[in-house]
């Protein structure tokens, strides 16, 4: 450790003890540069005083004034060692933000350039070794430094001493390790990514894999800034950007995910929180310089352990509730937490160790991997459980083959009997009414058939596929000629009188509605299955309502009224309007068009009439030749 400007490694083997970290107490000249040809007897002309390394100046004391992070300064320090004729060299770390380093007088690094102004300095940051020959028993280090472009300035990481060899084994030890831990972080990011852009549709996957490289990206430019190995020289403040980016934005990816594995127990509003934090730092680092946005990284930090300790409650409180791999993400997060707290610490120079946020992260990754191997060999086993009783079931299938070829014989004659019985029960139950209302002819054959093609017209929009089936349609021809099967229930002075209806006689006809409509659901509730008998006994109450609600006999209104009583209201009135009734001659189909198109919104469903237009001359042919009356 150096003492007042010196190092004394007098009885210092670099081969026996290996390199040294020249951390301690270096002289340092503020607002100088020092001429480094300055002799050393003249070493304390113009020194400030002594300052830590590694360490940042803000805040030093000159002439009774705190310093801030902008501004130019040198550094000096003189090392002792033993006499000897060996090849040394020096590693430079983080030195903010651009720099020149003399050994004995003679420049052997430099990084940027340093200024006396921020328009003579061009800021550069990356780990460099200069290597020199030992050639007496003491040596000389001097850094000028200057800092325009960030907050802090001076030497923050330590600088190594060492014999060349070490020095650059440790350097490539380094590398190799940041650039592991890059390769495998970033892989395992395109990896998850890829099992979400593949079909899986899994939101957890999408938040790692973003979360992944967001830290990968960060490792490239920490440490020993593997960046410069992946793509050569690169904007000092390009690097800034991507550091404070990764943190920034890692932090509410992270978040993100945990309310993706555990959403019960991850609350939206702190994670809302989070995201606009995230959002907004980002969003400030991309618009600022480095000057500006470098001053908020103790805001946010103070933001990142107050969330990692809000997910270390969450993920407790998984674990309580027993969630799969709870623990497991518990004990690889406490892991990758400790590193970020590390790095804070490292930060802002309270311990001097590394970043190891990339490393904590790996062990992270590591319990992830664990659990997905668990999750796999539970999936084996149940795969491989459910075989063993497929084979069986298989086997006991075989042997019901036989059986069950008769049983469906039995079925399909069963269900063609069920048919047709069916189809009597139908056509009985509406003859009850035709019987009685002779002058209404072929009206119940027409209403089917023009209840089918509505119907399938309207399965063709958009908003019916999926409801209007089939088995719709089919339910919907056989019973829709139930519509009136109520008039059973109406006498015949009434049902049968050729002229104007009073107001009492209407009344009374109005209740065969729910004559028929409380007759078919009386045999429905008997049979204990939803059947044709459903729609039948929509149609029955409700094909008299109108759109407006100004119908009968509950009034309803818009799509309150069934869709099956809706496409019948259009039939029926249509076939009414076209038919020859004892008080009514028949309308020409142009006729009862035009009353229909007038009754759009107001006594029908607007969908139907736009649909009853589209196929109208279908309608018309059915009227003209299937069951028809006298032509035109």
């Amino acid at each position: 450790m150096a003492k007042e400007g010196v190092l004394d490694l007098q009885h210092w083997d670099f081969k026996r003890d290996g390199t040294v970290n020249l951390a301690g107490e270096w002289a340092f000249y503020w607002d100088s540069f020092l001429d480094p040809n300055v002799p050393t007897s003249n070493e304390y002309a113009d020194q400030t005083g002594f300052i830590k390394i590694p360490g940042c100046w803000n805040g030093y004391v000159v002439d009774g004034t705190p310093v801030s992070g902008q501004g130019h300064a040198a550094f000096r320090l003189r090392i002792l060692l033993p006499p000897a004729n060996e090849e040394l060299a020096v590693k430079v770390g983080n030195i903010l933000t651009a720099y020149k380093l003399y050994i004995n007088q003679k420049l052997v690094l430099s990084a940027g350039n340093p200024g006396k102004t921020p328009k003579d300095s061009k800021p550069a940051s990356r780990p460099l070794i200069a290597d020199f020959t030992q050639t007496g028993s003491e040596i000389e280090l001097l850094v000028q430094v200057s800092n325009y472009h960030h907050k802090k300035g001076g030497i923050w990481e330590v600088m190594q001493l060492g014999t060349e060899k070490k020095i650059r084994e440790e350097r490539q030890r380094g590398l190799a390790f940041d650039l592991f831990l890059f390769s495998t972080i970033f892989i395992m990011g395109l990896y998850h990514l890829s099992l979400f852009l593949h079909g899986r549709n899994d939101k957890a996957s999408l938040d790692f894999g973003l979360f992944c490289l967001a830290v990968a990206v960060r490792t490239l430019v920490t440490g020993e800034m593997a960046i410069f190995q992946v793509l050569g020289n690169v904007p000092w403040s390009f690097i800034s950007r991507l550091e404070y980016l990764g943190f920034y934005a890692g932090l509410p990816l992270f978040n993100m995910y945990l309310h993706s594995i555990f959403p019960k127990d991850v609350y939206k509003p702190v994670l809302r929180i989070v995201q606009v934090l995230g959002t907004g730092f980002c969003l400030f680092v991309i618009l600022t310089p480095a000057t500006v946005y470098s001053y908020s990284v103790q805001a946010y930090q103070a933001v990142t352990a107050v969330t990692g300790i809000y997910a270390v409650f969450i993920l407790l409180k998984a674990v309580v509730h027993k969630r799969q791999g709870s623990l497991i993400l518990l004990s690889g997060f406490l892991f990758m937490f400790a590193a970020v707290i590390n790095d804070v610490l490292h930060a802002n120079q309270l311990v001097y160790t590394s970043f190891y946020l990339p490393l904590g992260l790996l062990g992270f990754l590591l319990s992830q991997a664990f659990l997905l191997a668990l999750r796999f060999t539970m999936a084996f086993e149940t795969a491989d459980r459910q075989t063993r009783e497929l084979e069986k079931t298989n086997t006991a299938y075989r042997h019901e083959i036989a059986e069950r070829k008769k049983l469906e014989k039995n079925l399909i004659k069963s269900h063609e009997q069920f048919g047709r019985s069916r189809l009597a029960i139908i056509l009985g139950l509406a003859k009850l009414a035709e019987y009685r209302d002779e002058d209404t002819g072929a009206h119940l054959e027409r209403i089917r058939e023009y209840s089918r093609i509505l119907a399938r017209e309207l399965a063709r929009l958009s908003k019916y596929k999926g409801y209007i089936t089939d088995a719709y349609i089919k339910d919907l021809f056989d019973s829709s000629i139930l519509h009136d099967i109520g008039k059973v229930g109406v006498p015949d002075s009434i049902l049968l009188k050729p002229g104007k209806l009073t107001p009492e006689e209407f009344k009374i006809i109005q209740r065969h509605t729910l004559i028929g409509g409380d007759a078919l659901q009386n045999v429905e509730s008997k049979m204990h299955i939803q059947s044709f008998l459903t729609l039948g006994k929509e149609i029955a109450y409700h094909h008299h309502e109108k759109w407006d609600g100004s119908g009968y006999p509950k009034k309803l209104k818009g799509k309150d009224i069934p869709l099956s009583a809706r496409i019948v209201a259009l039939a029926d009135v249509y076939d009414a309007l076209t038919s020859e009734r004892p008080y009514k001659k028949r309308f020409s189909h142009d006729k009862a068009k035009a009353i229909i198109i007038e009754g759009r919104g107001s006594h029908f469903d607007p969908v139907i009439v736009d649909t009853f237009l589209n196929i109208e001359t279908i309608f018309d042919e059915i009227r003209r030749n299937v069951f028809s009356g006298p032509p035109d």
